[in-house]
């Protein structure tokens, strides 16, 4: 066997297919289950196999015990061991999905009932589960659930101008090539009397088209099918824009609400995200409403009888950050950081007004300014709770951390007192409140996960489980190095990790690769435990982990301009997406980089990152063509003309073709030196491929040398493509190790 050979065999150990059960426990999920319990699933090995045991623990002393008899329940399921990982406890019932049957299991009784086939249908259910809502024709129906009476609900719905419709944006026809049901865009009040739902209006949004070259289930189909998706460009005038109604599920009738429409570049709410969210009571609901551009937001109340107040408006001159800091997860399922008391009194608002994001106290009747709720020098992230007397949250930039994008639980009175860390462990935390408990899990890069149980107040319970890596580490996992550097400002810490080659030698010398996503939504460096992909099957750290093995080294590294650590730092990525939030920061620190780790060959520096990491990638190609001699740019927004308008006027502000034209990568294609490969799914709903053959066709112009894949399957998700994962690693061998490529095929994972 050849030392390459072998290289390949290790690093197939740790691609995303053979890594699903690497870590157990890394990620513990807390369920209520009564007003002094909550329930969990602890992950078990057993030789090949990991199944597991579900356990219910008291939220008043952290005692715990098996929720239910495993072996009764295997014994009725004729399975040796529990045969599914998540389950949902209701009305004392737990109710699961095998062997694509759904089931419900009497708690009590300890008797089994196969309820019938589990699929998925467009439609959205009650909270009391006695009726249903669903489109039809363009119109919103209601279905009762006891009787199965049908009843229609509005009658003026046409195409693209329609009740419940989702705007059609990333993921669109990925869902409906796969067949996915579209589900209505319906948001119900607890009570199940009301509901808040919308009508989309995209009869001028222009077009946008996919080609889909067969048959996604036979690959036989002759014919190319043609898919057409609305989605409007920065430039174009035209946009979704979603109008709220007011539903009531008893009269059976939908009235559109007197308030401006809502732009829509995506869902609006769903099962586990929204921007809008109800009172207990089920009388009111509130939205946060951002209007084009992202400059200008209001906090907008809706009661059930068709009131509609706007309770508070903020504007900047840059774009708002109300969602988290570029957290996909929100508050529950609401996911701005802001929020009405359920006596609609008092009213939380996130604001950077100060540069870092802070809560700012309002009386939720007159709109007045009480009070700011936390310190000016830390950074407010998502929010988790709040109870009669604290806010409880998340927040970063804190000086007891040894990184100011760790983010710790934290909580603080409404008059703005007692500001208090609650859970002190130097890392990344992410937590459940359930009952008078926090259920807590932190980690960082070199520190695998702990989840311990803890008091509202912060005092410590007990640890509830420990991130079992041995498998992992088994596999070949390197502990990433974290690492700081200075900014291109001359001044600002930056934050990076670094990876070590499998075969690390001090005396020798180790070309590296630098992974990016250049986004100024989100931060890159993960700053939890990282041992799988964030999205659908992606490599862990882009793949580090892999071409560890092969005899690279790797760095993430965040630069100037991403959130977290205040609006200034953010304003550098405004009207700047081509500089990619910080990548002149990459090209200037590799000096101090080198200093700290001299076995860095700075004359062999590779590049990659998909998406907006594909832009970055092309882009440090070619900015830096003396500096970056291997690229590898998948799914790439070469050109911010011609992406999604919602993202990009966000942080290129609306449509200015002079700042606009400095986003195109097309422009600089004549300085190519490098070994570029441009990788695009055919499939790609999110970054439509015309995007990469823009430019290729720029290349071709400047009769550059290039490399070009198209996976014919494949959507945005490249990154979790296996063929794709193999052929990168082949790129950078071959082009920046400047070795052969040995003839070796993975076992590929089962479609």
């Amino acid at each position: 066997m050849t030392d390459m050979l072998a290289r390949y065999k290790a690093a197939e150990k740790l691609v995303p297919w053979n890594t699903k059960h690497a870590v157990l426990n890394g990620k513990p999920t807390a369920k209520p289950l009564d007003d002094s319990r909550f329930y969990w699933a602890k992950e078990v090995r057993e030789g090949e196999d990991v199944h597991s045991v579900f356990r219910k623990v008291s939220t008043v002393d952290g005692t715990e015990e098996d929720l239910f008899d495993h072996a009764k329940l295997c014994g009725l399921l004729s399975t040796d061991h529990i045969p599914f990982a998540s389950c949902k406890v209701k009305d004392g019932k737990l109710e699961f999905t095998y062997e694509e049957y759904d089931y419900a299991y009497d708690l009590n009784e300890e008797t089994l009932e196969k309820k019938g086939y589990h699929q998925e249908r467009a439609v959205s259910v009650s909270p009391d589960q006695t009726k249903e809502i669903f489109v039809r024709d363009h119109d919103l129906w209601i279905r009762d659930c006891l009787n199965g009476k049908e009843t229609r609900m509005t009658f003026d719905g046409v195409k693209d101008f329609e009740y419940g419709k989702c705007a059609e944006y990333s993921g669109y026809i990925t869902d409906r090539v796969k067949g996915k049901p579209e589900m209505p865009g319906v948001l119900w009040a607890p009570d199940s009397k009301h509901f808040l739902t919308f009508k989309l209006d995209q009869r001028t949004v222009p077009e946008l088209y996919i080609i889909q070259s067969y048959d996604e289930e036979t690959r036989e189909s002759i014919r190319p099918r043609l898919h057409t998706y609305k989605c409007s460009f920065p430039e174009d005038k035209e946009i979704p824009l979603a109008y709220y109604c007011m539903g009531d599920a008893e009269a059976c009738t939908v009235t559109m609400l007197d308030m401006e429409p809502q732009p829509a570049g995506g869902p609006l709410f769903g099962e586990h995200y929204g921007m809008a969210k109800w009172l207990d009571d089920g009388s009111a609901v509130y939205t946060t409403l951002v209007r084009r551009g992202c400059k200008s937001a209001a906090f907008v109340l809706m009661t059930t009888e068709g009131e509609v107040r706007t309770l508070l408006e903020e504007t900047t001159d840059t774009a708002l950050n109300i969602r988290t800091h570029g957290n996909l997860d929100g508050f529950n399922d609401y996911c701005a950081s802001n929020f009405l008391s359920q006596d609609k009194k008092t009213l939380v608002w996130q604001s950077e007004r100060d540069n870092f994001a802070r809560l700012f106290r309002y009386d939720g009747e007159t709109g007045e300014l009480l009070n700011a709720m936390t310190p000016a020098d830390c950074s407010v992230g998502e929010l988790i709770a709040y109870d009669d007397s604290h806010v409880y949250f998340y927040a970063s930039n804190l000086s007891c951390t040894s990184d100011p994008y760790y983010q710790l639980v934290c909580r603080t009175a409404y008059d703005g007192s007692g500001f208090e860390v609650l859970t002190p462990e130097d890392g990344m935390h992410r937590c459940t409140i359930i009952n008078d408990m926090i259920i807590d899990t932190w980690s960082r890069v070199d520190c695998p996960p702990v989840t311990n149980l803890r008091k509202k107040d912060g005092t410590m319970v007990r640890e509830l489980v420990s991130a079992d890596i041995s498998d992992l580490l088994a596999r070949g996992y390197i502990m990433p190095e974290r690492f700081t550097v200075t900014a291109s400002d001359g001044e600002t810490t930056l934050y990076g990790i670094l990876i070590r080659p499998a075969d690390f030698d001090e005396t020798k010398s180790y070309p590296f690769i630098d992974y990016i996503y250049g986004g100024m939504q989100c931060y890159n460096v993960p700053k939890a435990f990282a041992y799988e992909g964030a999205i659908d099957g992606r490599e862990m750290m882009g793949g580090l982990e892999e071409l560890a093995q092969l005899g690279f080294a790797g760095i993430i590294l965040d630069g100037l301009g991403t959130p977290g650590r205040g609006k200034k730092l953010h304003n550098i990525s405004y009207e700047n997406i081509h500089g990619c939030a910080g990548l002149k920061d990459h090209v200037t620190s590799l000096p101090e980089l080198k200093e700290k780790f001299p076995f860095l060959d700075l004359d062999r520096a590779g590049m990659w990152g998909n998406s907006g990491g594909g832009c970055a990638t092309s882009r440090a190609m070619l900015e830096y063509p003396d500096t970056y001699k291997v690229g590898v740019s998948s799914a790439g927004n070469h050109d911010q003309r011609m992406y999604n308008n919602q993202w990009t006027e966000t942080y290129y502000g609306l449509y200015n073709k002079e700042i606009y034209l400095k986003g195109d990568n097309t422009a600089l294609a004549k300085n190519l030196k490098g070994h570029l490969y441009i990788v695009h799914g055919a499939m790609d709903d999110n970054v439509a491929m015309s995007q990469s053959i823009r430019l290729i066709d720029a290349l071709i112009n400047e009769d550059k040398d290039f490399d070009f894949l198209i996976l014919p399957r494949t959507n945005h998700n490249v990154p979790a493509n296996p063929y794709f994962i193999r052929r990168k690693m082949d790129y950078f061998v071959r082009y920046l190790l400047e070795e052969e490529v040995p003839s070796y095929r993975f076992v590929m994972p089962e479609d």
